[in-house]
């Protein structure tokens, strides 16, 4: 909101009260259940480092969500002026980003091989075949000319096809994240930057308490109160928008 106010937005003091005890009931429900792992799994004497590690994830996830508010806002500007074309957004976003990755590539390659190590899950057959049996396999398979190319095939043996555990895992949570950015863009083209913030926020709650819960870990009653703050306030901003948008209906209908 305050990144907002500085693009030249102007927000209702309903929207300015429920965004603040969105605020307050997100670092509540965070520091509690920071405190009460530190109390769980630190000693005394490092009550101090864990406040310290706490201080410093809070303040870089303020930067990532002051950066992200001014994509955000961004974004809404373009959709105003191009239309709200969010399949490109979605597309440009990610692609753009891949050479940041470059400089991590032996990182990201010992990270694919730990986890290329892992148990498999599906093991066919399930003892290996002999190296007698090869997969020919043209780089020209993919293109709509290769029946017009010269056959040149690389022998590729296959003895054995498994899919490592933590590779399926990997998919999965692919794709679970691909539904979730997919949703957001959705609804970044639909709604205010302001609006897909707080819906982001509730659900990253809603996320900590669903670990907290998987994990058999108790819920703080920190948390439990900082749950309640912020679903209470994402209803007052709903129900605030709500009633400006039944105004608006109503001042359209009265001119005609």
């Amino acid at each position: 909101m305050l990144v907002g106010y500085l693009w030249g937005n102007r927000y209702s003091r309903i929207r300015v009260l429920s965004v603040a005890l969105l605020t307050v009931g997100i670092v509540l429900a965070a520091y509690s259940d920071a405190r009460s792992q530190g109390k769980t799994n630190s000693s005394s004497s490092d009550s101090g480092n864990t406040t310290a590690s706490f201080i410093t994830g809070l303040l870089t996830l303020l930067i990532a969500q002051i950066l992200s508010a001014g994509m955000g806002l961004y974004t809404q500007q373009i959709y105003a002026r191009y239309g709200s074309h969010w399949q490109e957004n979605l597309f440009y976003i990610h692609f753009l980003s891949l050479p940041l990755f470059l400089p991590f590539f032996p990182f990201l390659q010992t990270q694919l091989a730990r986890l290329a190590s892992s148990p498999s899950i599906f093991t066919f057959p399930s003892t290996p075949l002999p190296n007698l049996y090869q997969w020919n396999v043209s780089p020209f398979f993919f293109s709509p000319l290769h029946h017009l190319i010269p056959s040149i095939k690389f022998p590729v043996p296959i003895t054995q096809i498994r899919i490592p555990m933590h590779f399926a895992t990997l998919a999965l949570n692919a794709l679970t994240q691909y539904l979730c950015i997919r949703g957001v863009n959705m609804l970044g083209a639909r709604t205010s930057a302001l609006g897909v913030s707080i819906v982001l926020n509730i659900r990253k709650l809603v996320s900590l308490l669903a670990s907290i819960w998987l994990f058999g870990n108790q819920l703080p009653i920190g948390v439990l109160m900082g749950a309640g703050v912020v679903f209470g306030s994402g209803a007052l901003y709903a129900w605030n928008g709500g009633s400006d948008r039944r105004k608006h209906l109503g001042s359209k209908g009265k001119r005609y």
